[in-house]
């Protein structure tokens, strides 16, 4: 057909359903299968930093995440609002930056501009990562908010609020010879018999760690995100063992005090599930059941509270507690 007899269609997609997005690229955080698709190639670098060194685990259905880049404003947005009902969670920065998930379709999608890919720490740690790990939380596991590092094959779950020194005391566990799995949030595989899934690739700092231990001078990736402790340490290249899982043995209540010494109290199971259930986020009431059976497995181990004062007598008593375990 030509002539005025040929009628172009147009095709009205206001929403941008159909807007091309031909970078495409599978990675593995925790092991479970995610695919990313975007139409700009610096998100799948992102994707890289923060998943290229999961390996396949688990054979589940993928999670699907589009990433659609705008030019936008040339400012970094602020950091995002969450909100959720039901089976959608959004994050929100402005009219440009935000995303949302569902977890029963498995999908995910953000929208943000150029300057926000750019700034990658931030891009990944609201924007991408962020929306991963909700999926993974919404469909395969419980996250604490703990470090994990485990000696001789007894995982230690170290819990406690942002500014207790998860990170610090996990980085000096690992420099004494533990194995390190995890420095801020461990998450609990669903019928996995207590076993937690870390991120043993990096940790992530305030920006005063180096201070703390000069063999990072030089070597952190990122800025300060508010009160979010994200300079980031790869761990590759630190002579540190690592692993991607721990089964955890003990779980200790961090609590940092000016002073001297280090004090152990044993905490109950009661308490401990107490605890963590005032800590984790409410979600879709549909998913409670299998994320409260996670943590009361994790909550059989051994509990204790531990004040301290300097990270230098926590690691000694850490390795006390372990050692003394493992003898009983």
């Amino acid at each position: 057909m030509s002539g005025i007899d040929a009628v172009e269609t147009q095709v009205f997609d206001p929403l941008l359903y159909l807007a091309p997005l031909p970078h495409v690229g599978r990675y593995y955080p925790y092991g479970f299968p995610v695919e990313i698709a975007t139409d700009m190639p610096e998100v799948l670098d992102a994707a890289q930093e923060s998943f290229g060194s999961y390996a396949p685990r688990f054979d589940v259905p993928p999670i699907r995440v589009h990433v659609m880049v705008s030019a936008g404003s040339p400012e970094t947005p602020p950091a995002p609002v969450l909100r959720g009902q039901r089976n959608l969670i959004m994050w929100v920065s402005n009219h440009e930056n935000f995303g949302v998930c569902d977890h029963r379709q498995r999908f995910g999608y953000s929208c943000v501009t150029r300057a926000t890919v750019a700034d990658r720490v931030f891009f990944r740690w609201h924007f991408l990562d962020a929306v991963i790990y909700v999926l993974l939380e919404l469909n395969h596991v419980t996250s604490l908010h703990g470090a994990c590092v485990a000696l001789n094959d007894t995982g230690v779950l170290l819990y406690g609020p942002s500014g207790v020194g998860k990170s610090t005391l996990s980085y000096a566990c690992a420099r004494r010879g533990w194995t390190y799995v995890s420095d801020d949030s461990s998450s609990v595989l669903w019928d996995g018999g207590g076993v937690v899934l870390g991120e043993p690739h990096r940790f992530r700092f305030r920006a005063e760690a180096p201070e703390l231990f000069p063999e990072l001078l030089g070597r952190t990736v990122g800025r300060p995100l508010g009160r979010k402790p994200t300079i980031e340490v790869h761990t590759a290249g630190l002579p540190i063992r690592t692993a991607n899982e721990a089964r955890i043995g003990r779980i200790v209540f961090l609590e940092r005090r000016p002073g001297d010494g280090v004090s152990l109290s044993p905490v109950s199971k009661d308490e401990t599930l107490l605890r963590f259930r005032q800590d984790m986020a409410v979600y879709d009431p549909d998913l409670e059941e299998p994320r409260q059976r996670a943590i009361e497995v994790v909550a059989e181990a051994p509990a204790y509270d531990m004040r301290y004062a300097n990270y230098e007598d926590a690691v000694l008593a850490l390795e006390q507690l372990v050692r003394e375990g493992d003898q009983a």
